[in-house]
């Protein structure tokens, strides 16, 4: 088995995608409709910001729907970045073990499966989740290769941070935060996969 343990965040999105998206807002109606909104308010308020509290909040109810939590991921990610994925997953047969913070976003690891599904990727791509959060991942990557009964022929860790073991520093494919992931590095990953390094 070919694996790709995958960070989201600096991976499948990055800071030029939150600055494009930054932009697109501009063009929405919506968005001027709250900024009139919040000034009628403030001149109502006596020229005072009014405080917040969140003593009383309480998140609604579908936000533990499945649903809401696909469409956040959707939004918090780059589509683009998705598509070169699916197609290095298409190309290789490798598989996809979320190691991210995002490991927790759905409560079920089903959910990560149907996700992915979703996305377009292949069937049975999906390979799991990194448990516990340790000081270093990849403390935490390895510990899962460990827990494996399927034998791992090779594998690939993609992340903007550097923060792994040095034996696995061969298969440590480092993408910078301002772009995240690229068609270079799927095509390195994909060198890397058919070396067999």
């Amino acid at each position: 088995m070919k694996v790709i343990f995958l960070d989201i965040d600096g991976v499948m999105n990055s800071q030029l995608f939150y600055e494009k998206r930054h932009k697109r807002r501009w063009f929405k109606p919506i968005t001027y409709y709250y900024i009139i909104k919040s000034k009628i308010k403030y001149v109502f308020n006596g020229f005072k910001h009014k405080g917040v509290s969140l003593v009383n909040y309480k998140p609604s109810k579908k936000s533990k729907t499945f649903e809401y939590k696909f469409k956040r991921l959707q939004n918090e990610t780059d589509p683009e970045k998705w598509e070169w994925l699916i197609e290095l997953c298409e190309n290789t047969g490798a598989k996809i073990c979320i190691s991210s913070v995002w490991k927790n976003h759905f409560r079920k690891s089903e959910s990560w499966d149907k996700s992915l599904d979703l996305l377009g990727f292949p069937k049975n791509t999906y390979a799991g989740r990194t448990q516990d959060r340790r000081t270093l991942r990849g403390d935490e990557i390895k510990e899962w290769m460990e827990n494996q009964d399927e034998s791992i022929e090779n594998y690939a860790i993609i992340d903007d941070d550097s923060d792994m073991l040095p034996e696995q520093m061969d298969c440590f494919f480092h993408v910078d935060g301002y772009y995240g992931i690229s068609p270079n590095t799927t095509y390195r990953i994909e060198r890397h996969f058919s070396d067999g390094n």
